[in-house]
């Protein structure tokens, strides 16, 4: 992409004028000129770039695609670009049992039929009618009471309320679920931001009427929650109950995981359930295990459990059982293992808008582990 195309498509973006095409016309540069790691010293030992400039560079790239944030002039972040020689595009780290051995990998890859998620998902009215949102154009969706469902041109979706209808003591409830290989996000009625990930859903009112504004989540979400004091704001996922007190957070809570985890970005929440309540502040993960109703919090990196809100995977000491559980979510395949797969555990980071095979090619590569794609199956051997 040239620069002048570049320009173009960031002063589309900064009018949200973006069709579905040029945003991701705009991912795909993004990644292609960003490593993405959380780690910024294992870019610039491979790369040999100087640290102010690509530190710099790293995170106007990064905030420059973020729902909300600030926009920038990239002009600059331009020039320090054409100054910065990338070579990596990749790392994953294989970790041992004993001394971690580190894998840096720059190559081809063979391109599969098996492409990354996008923005899929499907809209469940009051009434029951389902509204395809990948296929539809951007305009005026549907009517719930007085509340507007508008499809907006950066392709999320957003609720407006004109007024209080005559009959807001009859709440009615919509539900956005994304598929695997989808991944969507709304502004509801309040002005809350939620990203769903692949296979997710969130069911909330179509309008926010009385004391309290309440939401039910599966899957995995990420909230940035306009506040209201005199309304407050919570989110029930798996018998927990998520309170804000104005705060950006990471709801993760797939049935097929062994536990809830609520990350804390921005702001304080509350999370309780039956035996306890916790209070989180930036930085900490609440975490409560299928079946219990302790609560432990720790602290974690934020930036690991909202990365796939910004595209990236990013791996810690991870399963190949866990990273693959992730992949099948987003690329929308069946994951088969043959013979008895070794205990081995992956780090590093990989970009989400890649194809299947950048991501098997590097677990390959790092972990010794055979691979073949038939139709939308992946089938892993020693």
């Amino acid at each position: 992409m040239n620069h002048t195309r570049l320009n173009f498509l960031l002063k589309r973006y900064k009018r949200n004028q973006c069709t579905e095409a040029e945003l991701a016309e705009l991912n795909d540069w993004f990644h292609m000129h960003n490593p993405g790691t959380s780690n910024m010293q294992n870019w610039l030992d491979e790369s040999g770039g100087d640290e102010k400039m690509a530190a710099e560079l790293f995170e106007n790239f990064k905030d420059q695609l973020r729902p909300q944030a600030k926009l920038i002039d990239f002009r600059s972040a331009i020039k320090i670009a054409a100054s910065i020689l990338i070579l990596v595009s990749v790392c994953l780290i294989f970790y041992t049992r004993t001394t971690p051995k580190y894998v840096a990998t720059v190559h081809q890859t063979p391109k599969s039929q098996i492409r990354p998620g996008s923005n899929k998902a499907v809209l469940t009215l009051a009434n029951g009618a389902k509204i395809v949102l990948n296929n539809m154009g951007n305009g005026h969706l549907a009517v719930q009471n007085s509340t507007q469902i508008i499809k907006l041109n950066n392709g999320s979706i957003a609720y407006t309320t004109e007024k209080e209808p005559l009959n807001a003591k009859k709440v009615l409830y919509n539900t956005m679920s994304t598929p695997r290989g989808g991944k969507y996000e709304i502004v509801l009625a309040d002005g809350t931001r939620v990203t769903l990930d692949a296979a997710s859903s969130i069911t909330y009112p179509v309008a926010f009427y009385g004391k309290e504004r309440q939401v039910t989540v599966t899957g995995q979400a990420y909230f940035q929650v306009v506040h209201n004091a005199s309304q407050p704001f919570s989110v029930v996922v798996k018998g927990q109950v998520i309170q804000d007190i104005g705060t950006a957070f990471n709801v993760n809570a797939y049935d097929d995981d062994p536990s809830v985890k609520i990350t804390l970005q921005q702001g304080a929440v509350a999370v309780s359930n039956k035996l306890k309540t916790v209070s989180l502040k930036p930085g900490e993960q609440a975490e409560v295990k299928d079946g219990e109703q302790n609560i432990s919090v720790k602290s974690v990196d934020v930036n690991e459990a909202i990365a796939w809100k910004n595209g990236w995977f990013i791996l810690h000491n991870e399963s190949i059982k866990d990273v693959m559980k992730q992949a099948a979510r987003w690329y929308d395949v069946d994951i088969e293992y043959e013979g008895n797969i070794m205990p081995r555990k992956f780090g590093g980071t990989i970009s989400k808008y890649k194809d299947i095979s950048e991501l098997l090619e590097n677990l390959k590569i790092a972990g010794n582990i055979k691979y073949k794609i038939e139709g939308r199956r992946v089938i892993l051997t020693n």
